[in-house]
């Protein structure tokens, strides 16, 4: 690749501290810490800080309150990675701005990622605290409703598109449990007065525990299209240089955006001997969680820590969500039947009631996302034999499929991996 920066030093020292950093970063060490003992060098007068955000939507800012905005590094800004097909991310750069007739500088730290470290710079450390806080808040509003933690936290105009597809009437629960998850969730929005005049914090924590496709997915999404003026923010994962940064900047967002729902799928698997101390701090330690609503999941309810169980204040309320009884059974498969893409392939002369009911009393054990699959699979096949409507022969492919389920899940000695098979459709459904 060619070389950003020569060798041979400049006279702007910008351009030299920008190349340290560089050299700092291939040999591996703290870039970060080589910019600013730079910038430090040649400002000693000035105030610096050093933020961790999202650098699109600083460049945003910048243009829209504190432009024109110019380069002070020539070339630096040519030097990007693409962090998908249409976003282009500043690798590094060093943009000169002026907000509110103050000149500021901002550099950013070489790195790939739309989020990352950037270091601001003004004459006096009141005009860059006053700056920061100004900008923070502009850069913590998603452009949608939603936001997805993932290496750092980015809109994601794909969950804005989705959610509010599914309520609670396509929830399938036992009613009075499915009553119990709405009035925890409805009534903490609805009873912020009660909390105050009670003298509790406004905050809740809802932990779904249950083998994967029970539905956990579902309420989740139920519970942010039953609350549509709430922020929602899902954490994908908590790859990050350091997980207790992670977990910090997860909950730091979500404090900005209260009141807010903040989603953690396989809580399990983010929270581990390394980080609880600091998940735990951060849920209900010193810090002031008022109006965050926590929805966590976990489909191996063995493997979360106890810690996160003794307290209510960390999970108030605990749902234990299984594989759905008889009637769910029924409903669910009625649902699916009429509502779903295979209700308009259906022939009007099966009787769906009657074979929603066939397939709840064979299912013993079956979760949704088993129901779900035998259905799917004897449309397929009912198809590659080039039916074009589905008759009482796919309702015959229906029983078979459940009775070839039903054989496969007795041949194994974990009842639990079958769902494993269909384990994308126990995530939100907004992966990529």
């Amino acid at each position: 690749m060619e070389k950003l920066f020569s060798d041979t030093p400049t006279t702007d020292w910008r351009t030299d501290a920008l190349s340290e950093t560089l050299k700092a970063e291939a040999y591996g060490d703290n870039c970060e810490d080589a910019l600013l003992r730079e910038i430090r060098l040649n400002r000693p007068g000035g105030a610096t800080l050093m933020m961790y955000l999202d650098r699109v939507q600083l460049r945003v800012f910048l243009d829209a309150e504190a432009g024109p905005v110019t380069s002070l590094s020539p070339g630096t800004d040519g030097f990007r990675g693409q962090s998908g097909e249409e976003e282009v991310v500043p690798y590094l750069a060093w943009w000169a701005a002026s907000w509110h007739g103050v000149s500021m500088e901002v550099a950013l730290v070489p790195g790939g990622g739309r989020t990352g470290y950037v270091i601001l710079m003004a004459e006096t450390a009141e005009t860059l605290s006053d700056f920061a806080a100004v900008m923070t808040a502009f850069i913590s509003r998603p452009t949608g409703r939603c936001l997805r933690y993932m290496q750092g936290w980015e809109n994601a105009p794909d969950m804005d598109s989705e959610i509010g597809k599914v309520t609670w009437g396509d929830v399938v629960l036992p009613p009075e449990m499915l009553k119990r998850i709405q009035e925890a969730v409805e009534g903490f929005v609805r009873n912020k007065e009660a909390y105050a005049a009670l003298g509790f914090a406004w905050r809740r924590g809802v932990l779904l525990v249950g083998p994967p496709g029970t539905g956990k997915t579902m309420i989740c999404k139920a519970v942010a299209a039953a609350l549509p003026d709430l922020p929602f923010l899902y954490v994908r994962d908590l790859q990050q240089r350091s997980h207790d940064d992670a977990i910090r900047l997860i909950f730091q967002r979500a404090r900005q955006l209260a009141p807010c729902i903040l989603a953690f799928e396989d809580v399990d698997g983010l929270v581990h001997e390394d980080n609880r101390t600091v998940f735990l701090n951060e849920l209900d330690g010193f810090q002031n969680n008022e109006g965050l609503l926590v929805i966590a999941s976990s489909n191996h309810p063995g493997r979360i820590d106890e810690a996160l169980l003794k307290r209510p204040s960390r999970f108030d309320r605990v749902f234990h969500i299984g594989p759905p009884a008889p009637a769910e059974r029924r409903e669910f498969c009625l649902r699916l039947l009429s509502r779903s893409s295979l209700a308009s392939r259906l022939d009007p002369s099966l009787d769906i009631g009657t074979l929603a009911q066939s397939v709840a009393e064979r299912t013993e054990g079956f979760t949704p996302a088993y129901l779900k699959e035998a259905f799917v699979s004897a449309a397929l096949q009912r198809a590659q034999e080039g039916a074009a409507v589905l008759d009482a022969e796919f309702a015959t492919a229906v029983l078979l499929q459940v009775d070839e389920l039903r054989s496969h899940l007795k041949r194994m000695d974990d009842p639990e991996a079958l769902a494993e098979l269909t384990a994308s459709g126990s995530s939100l459904g907004f992966r990529h």
